[in-house]
C-alpha cells in the first residue's frame, strides 16, 4: 500500500505523531512518503516539504566531481527554501487580515499535487491542514476528483469550526466556591453547532486583528469538507469524537483512536549522575527542598492556563514550587518569584529527566483534545492532576492522579498537597502510561488502513 501523510509540521507534536505513523507503516511493508509544511526534514522517512519545487535542478548535471552542478543545485535549493517560507508568511499576514486562513497558497498547493500524483497513493492521511500552506479548494477538489480514500486525524476543533482550533473561552482561576462561574455560563463557544458568526476568539490562533469571516469559513469548510464520499475521520478521545459528532463532519464514521507515546524514551530516569547535571543546568537547585509541581506546553497561550498557575503557587505557599517548561523569556520574567520558569528543553531525554523528578505534575489546561503531557509524565512514573475538561479526564484514574473542577484553585492545591503527602504507587502510573505506547495504538491504525483500502475485505 502506498501512504501520504500530510501535517503542517514534521518534528513536533502532531509532526512527532505522523512521523511515528509513517515508520510503522513502512516496517509492516507499506510505501510511505510525509507531506510537510514547515520544520526541518523527518528523520529516516521519505518526505516532500509542500510548495518545494524538486524540478529547479532537473537536467543539471550529476556527476559527483562538477563543482559548478553542485553550486546550481546548492543555490536552486536555497531559493526554493526562501521561495517556501516567503509563501508561508505571507499566507499568514494575509490570513490576519482577512481571516482566510486556508485559503491562500494556491501556487504551492497545485505545485504540491502534482508531486502527490507521482507518488500515487492509494491512500491519504490527513492531520493539521492549518498552519498558513495548503489552499482548501484546490486540494480538496483532487481529493474528491482523485476518490482516493482518505482518513483524516482531527488533533484539534479547526476542522469543523469558522475559525478556531479550541473554541473554550477563557475561566479566570478562582479560590473560593462563591467565585465559581454560574452553572448556565458555558464555558465554550458553540456556534459552531449550527454556523459561526461574529467570532469571540478572533483574537486566538489563527489570529485575524481586521477582520471577521468566520460565518465565510465556516459554510465553505463544510461545502468542501462534505464533498469527499470516501473519509474516514479518526480523533485521539472520545471527547473530541462526541464533539465532531456535533458538527458537519458528523455523517462520516468518526473512531475515537489515542494517540500513542515511544515508551523506549518516555521512562523514568534512573540515572543519578544525570538526573543532578539536569538539574543543575535547568537551575532545580533553586526549589531548595521545596516539592516540585511541574506543567509543561509547547506554547503557553491563555487556554494553557498559566495565569492558573500563577495563582496555584500562591495557594501552595513556600513549601511548594510550580515549575512551568516552555516559556518564551518575557514570560518567564514576568513570573512571580516563587516560581521557577523554564523555557523549552534541549531534548526529549532531558524532559523525561524533568517529569522524573517531580513530586507531581499539573496540567491546568481549559482545553484539550487528548492531554499529550499528563500521559509522559504518567510513563515518567508521577502522578498527576488536570481540569475536569474537555478529554484530559480520560487520561486518570484513581491509582495515578486526580481531576479537579475547572478554575477551582483550592481544589487544586488541596490535590497537590494529597498526592504530595501520599503519593501514587509509579508502577501504577507507568502500568497506565503503557496503555498508550505507540506500537499498540498504531497498529489499530494499520488494520484502520487495510478496512478503508479494502472494505470488502
Amino acid at each position: 500500500m502506498r501512504i501520504a501523510h500530510i501535517n503542517v509540521v514534521s518534528n513536533v507534536s502532531t509532526g512527532r505523531i505522523a512521523s511515528d505513523l509513517c515508520r510503522l507503516a513502512r516496517k509492516a511493508g507499506h510505501q510511505t512518503l510525509f507531506c510537510y509544511g514547515r520544520g526541518p526534514v523527518p528523520v529516516g522517512i521519505p518526505s516532500l516539504k509542500i510548495g518545494d519545487t524538486p524540478d529547479v535542478t532537473d537536467g543539471l548535471p550529476t556527476r559527483r566531481s562538477g563543482a559548478p552542478a553542485r553550486f546550481f543545485r546548492k543555490l536552486a535549493r536555497r531559493v526554493n527554501n526562501l521561495s517556501t517560507t516567503a509563501g508561508i508568511l505571507l499566507h499568514a499576514g494575509l490570513s490576519r487580515i482577512t481571516d482566510r486562513s486556508g485559503f491562500y497558497s494556491k501556487a504551492a498547493t497545485k505545485r504540491f499535487i502534482r508531486q502527490l500524483r507521482r507518488f500515487a497513493p492509494d491512500l491519504i492521511h490527513l492531520h493539521n491542514l492549518h498552519g498558513y500552506y495548503l489552499h482548501l479548494p484546490t486540494f480538496f477538489d483532487y481529493l474528491k476528483t482523485s476518490n482516493i480514500p482518505v482518513i483524516w486525524t482531527l488533533h484539534d476543533c479547526w476542522a469543523y469550526t469558522g475559525h478556531c482550533a479550541y473554541y473554550h473561552l477563557p475561566i479566570k482561576p478562582y479560590l473560593k466556591p462563591e467565585d465559581a462561574p454560574a452553572p448556565s455560563a458555558p464555558s465554550q463557544c458553540l456556534l459552531w453547532q449550527k454556523r459561526c458568526n461574529h467570532c469571540p476568539l478572533q483574537k486566538t490562533y489563527p489570529i485575524s486583528v481586521v477582520m471577521d469571516q468566520s460565518a465565510r469559513n465556516h459554510t465553505e469548510k463544510k461545502d468542501l469538507f462534505t464533498s469527499l464520499s470516501n473519509l474516514t475521520l479518526t480523533t485521539p478521545s472520545q471527547w473530541l469524537r462526541n464533539e465532531a459528532a456535533k458538527s458537519f463532519l458528523g455523517r462520516y464514521p468518526i473512531h475515537a483512536m489515542p494517540n500513542g507515546i515511544d515508551l523506549t524514551v518516555f521512562t523514568p530516569c534512573a540515572d543519578e549522575r544525570r538526573m543532578q547535571d539536569i538539574a543543575l543546568f535547568y537551575g532545580l537547585d533553586q526549589l531548595d527542598g521545596r516539592r516540585m509541581v511541574l506543567s509543561v506546553s509547547a506554547v503557553w497561550d491563555d487556554r494553557k492556563g498559566l495565569d492558573h498557575l500563577v495563582e496555584l503557587a500562591y495557594a501552595l505557599g513556600e513549601d511548594y514550587c510550580v515549575v512551568p517548561v516552555g516559556l518564551s523569556q518575557s514570560q518567564i520574567e514576568s513570573l512571580p518569584d516563587i516560581m521557577l520558569g523554564l523555557p523549552r528543553t534541549a531534548n526529549v531525554n532531558d524532559l523525561c529527566v524533568l517529569y522524573t523528578a517531580a513530586d507531581c505534575y499539573v496540567s491546568l489546561s481549559q482545553g484539550e483534545t487528548m492531554g499529550m503531557t499528563l500521559v509522559e509524565a504518567m510513563a515518567c512514573g508521577t502522578q498527576v492532576i488536570c481540569y475536569d475538561t474537555t478529554a484530559m479526564p480520560e487520561m486518570i484514574t484513581p491509582q495515578v492522579g486526580e481531576v479537579v473542577p475547572v478554575g477551582d484553585i483550592t481544589a487544586a492545591a488541596d490535590a497537590v498537597r494529597r498526592l504530595c503527602d501520599d503519593p501514587k504507587d509509579p508502577l501504577f502510573c507507568i502500568a497506565r502510561a503503557a496503555q498508550f505506547g505507540s506500537n499498540l495504538r498504531y497498529e489499530a491504525y494499520l488494520r484502520l488502513y487495510d478496512q478503508v483500502v479494502h472494505p470488502k475485505a
